[in-house]
């Protein structure tokens, strides 16, 4: 008997997918323009890594819908052939069941890929979440001391995770949270060594920590210079959740333990501003740090 392919196979195979999949998109749409208001206006102050958990929202669902793709395809597409066969009063060829596997593992292969790279981003985020948020903590017990804190600063392109303005001056927190590695010598595997212009970590070197924490107090030093109308100095801190920091140099930014930061600002030079500037500092970075519309907590 000669094979033939049929045009129809792909129509009841492959619509099912697209009717399920561009389902799924469209209640996820609706879900999100349900209409429904707060019973409150006011605008909230940005939290310990609220970018960060606004990432792993998104993530988690992007997996969900992955996870359900992965789990429908193999009974759609088996439906969608055999509801072929009985509407084309057709009998089951080696050709079509050869596409229809390869399809199906096609489309296995490429849900599992998708859905395990996400698991590892996802992992990746929430444990830059936690160390924010450990971080965050921490600077909070700094409004003891007269500090005005804030997380999570939105700037031009990215974020500074955390400022603080006080006594003292103004400063720029950098968080970053690092796993160790597990070896018999634990002492070792929670030390990093830092001689001023790069952190030596036990899996490896890098300065890009110590370079991003400047970027970010220069281009806050200027932004607030410019708001407030005179020149202002803000300094750049490195936060290490977890890790045993051993300073070699004493040049550089400092970089500590979260754990250090009452020790820290009790030494750290005083960089003091007049009542007048702090206060349209702080207004500032409310302005810029007060920012999200109640309404956007509901969002499913």
């Amino acid at each position: 008997m000669r094979l033939t392919f049929d045009p129809m196979f792909l129509v009841w195979t492959a619509g099912p997918i697209v009717v399920c999949l561009g389902s799924l998109k469209i209640l996820q749409v609706v879900r999100k323009r349900s209409p429904r208001r707060a019973p409150f206006t006011q605008r909230l102050e940005r939290t310990p890594g609220g970018t960060l958990l606004g990432r792993i929202d998104e993530l988690s669902e992007a997996i969900t819908l992955q996870a359900v793709s992965l789990a429908m395809l193999p009974v759609v597409v088996y439906a969608g052939y055999i509801t072929h066969l009985h509407v084309s009063g057709r009998r089951a060829d080696y050709v079509s069941l050869g596409l229809l596997a390869a399809a199906v593992l096609a489309g296995v292969a490429y849900f599992l890929y998708t859905i395990l790279k996400m698991i590892k981003l996802r992992r990746a985020l929430r444990l830059g979440y936690i160390g924010e948020l450990t971080v965050g903590q921490g600077l909070n017990r700094m409004m003891l001391e007269g500090y005005r804190v804030y997380h999570d600063f939105p700037a031009e392109g990215f974020n500074i995770d955390h400022i603080i303005v006080g006594p003292k001056g103004v400063f720029a927190i950098e968080t970053k949270t690092r796993s160790k590695p597990v070896t018999a010598d634990r002492q070792a595997d929670a030390t990093v060594t830092y001689d001023g212009r790069m952190l030596h970590f036990p899996t490896g070197s890098s300065h890009e920590i110590i370079d991003q924490a400047k970027h970010h107090g220069k281009w806050l030093a200027r932004w607030l210079s410019q708001a407030v109308g005179e020149p202002l100095t803000v300094r750049a801190i490195v936060a290490l959740p977890g890790w045993l920091v051993k300073r070699t140099s004493p040049e550089g930014p400092p970089v500590v333990n979260p754990k250090q930061f009452t020790s820290l600002f009790e030494h750290i030079p005083p960089r003091p501003m007049s009542p007048e500037t702090m206060a349209r500092v702080v207004h500032q970075l409310d302005q810029r740090c007060i920012d999200i519309p109640t309404e956007s907590l509901l969002d499913d």
